[in-house]
């Protein structure tokens, strides 16, 4: 369904309407959500249409409201929200490390803040990055709007400053998979995220965790998004094979000036030769020849990230009550 036009630009040109659809699916905007994608310099891969659309497909817990502004027809801003539990999300949540919507440019703080408050339904907004119009728009009265910080991230901006030990740790284990008759890395396809999946829970395994993939659907929704992401140009896919067979894998997804690590895996029986190590050197000397800004380690502060020379990075969080929700 969709809204009546309300808010006119100066003049009052008709063609410059301020529109505001609520639909119930995104498949029919694919075209033009790419188009938007690539409008937004704050987007991310996951934000993209290839990450997203599969996800909604087999993550599909709760009723989608998605909002679509449109000005002249043309699409500005998008928020693919699901309403789960008696709130607003997402999609993506869960699995996905920076959660945003799609903005033009030329889209107004207002104009984002008129389309949430027409739903009327609590939004559970979180890991924002600080730019987000989802973060800064103003909300009127009668809402209950709290801000906060959500999970951080760990990013390295490139080029690396590498410290001589992390240096002299590379040449050694670089070195040792050789010796060992490791190949690569080397750039993989999509058809390796099998070999990637089954790696990362084999490393978890071994420590008598389930890893990501003991949902079922993870693997599934995976492979398709990593198709579309491998076709749309977004995948970094790097794998390194003993014997003909991958014994470490690394899933790096390629933003507007940053690289992403997203997930990785090696086999338990070669953990001495450092084949994790080796990857993300490889990785972050690929974003470097990309000329991207930043490798962005994404959630979680685990030590290995910091020993790259890695920072935090926070993102935020935003919940958003209606007052008559407030109210009752």
């Amino acid at each position: 369904m969709s809204e009546s036009p309300e808010a006119r630009l100066p003049g009052g040109d008709w063609r410059f309407v301020m529109q505001t659809e609520i639909l119930t699916e995104a498949w029919s905007l694919a075209d033009e959500w790419w188009d938007l994608w690539h409008r937004d310099p704050g987007a991310t891969p996951f934000q993209s249409p290839a990450w997203l659309l599969p996800w909604r497909r087999h993550f599909d817990d709760g009723e989608s409201i998605v909002l679509a502004l449109r000005r002249d027809r043309r699409l500005i801003g998008l928020i693919p929200l699901m309403h789960l539990d008696g709130r607003l999300l997402l999609w993506g949540a869960g699995t996905s490390d920076w959660l945003n919507g799609l903005f033009d440019p030329a889209l107004q703080p207002d104009d984002v803040a008129g389309a949430l408050v027409r739903i009327k339904l609590p939004l559970d907004l979180f890991q924002l990055p600080a730019n987000s119009l989802l973060l800064r728009c103003p909300v009127a009265g009668g809402w209950e709007d709290r801000k906060g910080y959500s999970e951080t991230c760990a990013v390295l901006s490139l080029p690396a400053e590498l410290s001589a030990n992390m240096r002299q740790n590379l040449r050694y284990y670089a070195r040792r998979a050789a010796r060992a008759g490791v190949n690569g890395p080397k750039r993989a396809n999509a058809s390796h995220v099998q070999d990637l999946a089954e790696l990362h829970t084999r490393r978890w395994e071994s420590r008598d965790e389930g890893g990501v993939f003991a949902d079922a659907r993870m693997l599934s929704w995976f492979s398709e998004a990593a198709l579309l992401l491998e076709q749309a140009g977004l995948l970094r896919l790097y794998a390194m094979w003993l014997g003909g067979r991958v014994v470490g894998a690394l899933c790096v997804l390629r933003g507007k000036d940053r690289a992403f690590y997203y997930l990785g895996g090696f086999d338990p029986e070669h953990a001495k030769l450092g084949l994790g190590t080796v990857l993300v050197g490889h990785a972050i000397a690929e974003a470097e020849r990309e000329n991207l800004n930043c490798f962005d380690f994404l959630r979680g502060q685990e030590e290995y990230k910091y020993r790259w020379g890695a920072r935090d990075e926070p993102s935020y969080a935003r919940y958003l009550l209606p007052a008559a929700r407030k109210a009752a």
